[in-house]
């Protein structure tokens, strides 16, 4: 069963960002969220934010499956850049000029929005519809007000993906859901002297491929270690050493593209486990989609591939449940509507996020957040989905930890870690003094103490 862990700490914090939005002057409406009941005959139309719709058919596929059942209701869909979604999205919550119903990629700057903007309503009482309901988790949504801004559609957690064609292939024993991080730098140092035994070109294909994100490191470190999060907000970032050893250790072994290059060529990781570039590859189960349509249309080669749970830390408690990270993708209403408009957004929000909407994801291979096992069934029904029981197992069985632990100040700290994770990779610093200066530009941007 997939758990999510909530995560929130209030850290002293005043940022640009978060004055700018708190000037907004507007207040989160509703007292326990509650509203006006819908008028199903009522003609009503609300606007939903969205990004790279030709690319992206999630924004699409929750209107049209919507509007579908509720014949009188309009979904209007705006679309944004991807690259530039929160941007605009603060600059039209500093406006008040908002869509109704926009999601919240993930929890970095939720905080700020919902507990600074005062453009979010309150969502409690859908929340409070869940209560018992062991098929989702929305606990990562609720402040320290005990109230509930935002409720998730999506739930993607990372897994490890691998290529079985080139283990068999190279006569390396796959993934078989028990390992550690050790365990995979041993099956990838194999496979880097296998491989090229096996036909493949040793100047071209990495036995893994590590991504140049800050979250390729630091959110498996915060997520693994315990008391990382504590750490997080108290400006003790030495619980990343570890973490920063392996990866250096990986791109010093040639197990992997070196970060530089990664970076400034802008290596895709698509298309480097697509065209079987690399035989492993950590990554969100968002890939899973993305591998299935480009296998279809030839992007990607025709190779057997499987999921299999993430490695876990080598120092840390055993447990039967493997410990991974993401942050949910939920959906927040503006605060600025009312009557039936607000009635009809926050009813588009509960379906999105219950079972009859991730039904609906779950058909374009889109991991929704509710995980009934109907819900599942229709996700590995999708044709070109691995669906061997290490594959279902990895989809399902997990406990999910926030990337970005909630509170004041996870805006600014991951900037600023996002700094060291260039430094460290680009070895322009060694580690500890990478980690020492993030501690030290924190306290200097008053999150910390």
């Amino acid at each position: 069963m997939r758990k999510v862990s909530p995560i929130f700490k209030a850290a002293a914090f005043a940022g640009a960002a978060v004055m700018m939005l708190a000037g907004c002057g507007s207040s989160n409406n509703a007292s326990g969220g509650k509203t006006e009941e819908l008028d199903e005959n009522a003609k009503t139309e609300i606007t939903f934010a969205g990004w790279s719709l030709d690319t992206t058919p999630e924004f699409q596929t929750l209107a049209d499956g919507f509007m579908a059942e509720h014949k009188n209701i309009t979904v209007k869909i705006k679309q944004y850049s991807a690259d530039d979604y929160d941007k605009q999205l603060t600059s039209d919550i500093s406006g008040k000029s908002q869509p109704d119903v926009f999601p919240i990629k993930n929890l970095q700057k939720y905080y700020t929005y919902a507990a600074e903007s005062g453009g979010l309503a309150d969502l409690s009482d859908i929340a409070a519809s869940y209560d018992g309901d062991k098929n989702i988790d929305v606990s990562s949504y609720k402040l320290e007000d005990g109230k509930y801004y935002a409720m998730p559609y999506r739930q993607d957690s990372w897994v490890l993906f691998y290529n079985k064609d080139m283990f068999d292939k190279a006569g390396v024993a796959a993934p078989d859901g028990t390992w550690t991080w050790d365990d995979y730098t041993k099956a990838a140092e194999e496979l880097k002297e296998k491989l090229p035994a096996a036909g493949y070109d040793k100047n071209s294909v990495y036995p893994l491929y590590q991504h140049n994100w800050q979250s390729v490191v630091q959110g498996f470190a915060v997520a693994q270690t315990d008391g990382a999060y504590d750490d997080f907000f108290k400006g003790d970032y030495s619980y990343l050493k570890p973490y920063y050893e392996r990866a250096l250790k990986w791109q010093e072994e040639g197990l992997t593209i070196d970060w530089n290059t990664s970076n400034s060529t802008k290596v895709q990781y698509q298309a480097q486990f697509g065209t079987q570039k690399a035989a492993m590859l950590p990554m969100g189960t968002w890939f899973a989609a993305t591998l299935v349509s480009q296998q279809k249309s030839g992007d990607a080669d025709k190779f057997t591939w499987g999921m299999a749970p993430i490695p876990q830390n080598p120092d840390g408690a055993t447990s039967d449940t493997p410990v991974t990270f993401a942050d949910p993708t939920g959906l927040a209403v503006s605060a600025n509507i009312s009557g039936q408009k607000l009635a009809a957004a926050k009813e588009f929000v509960k379906w999105a996020s219950g079972e009859k909407g991730s039904e609906a994801l779950a058909k374009i291979a889109t991991t929704p957040a509710y995980f009934s096992d109907s819900v599942a069934d229709t996700y590995f029904g999708t044709e070109g989905m691995a669906t061997d029981d290490l594959s279902k197992k990895a989809w399902t069985d997990h406990k999910t930890n926030p990337e970005n632990p909630v509170g004041k100040g996870t805006d600014v700290i991951q900037d600023v870690l996002k700094t060291a994770n260039s430094s460290i990779m680009t070895k322009t610093s060694s580690i500890d003094d990478a980690l020492a200066k993030a501690t030290q530009d924190v306290k200097d941007q008053g999150v910390v103490e």
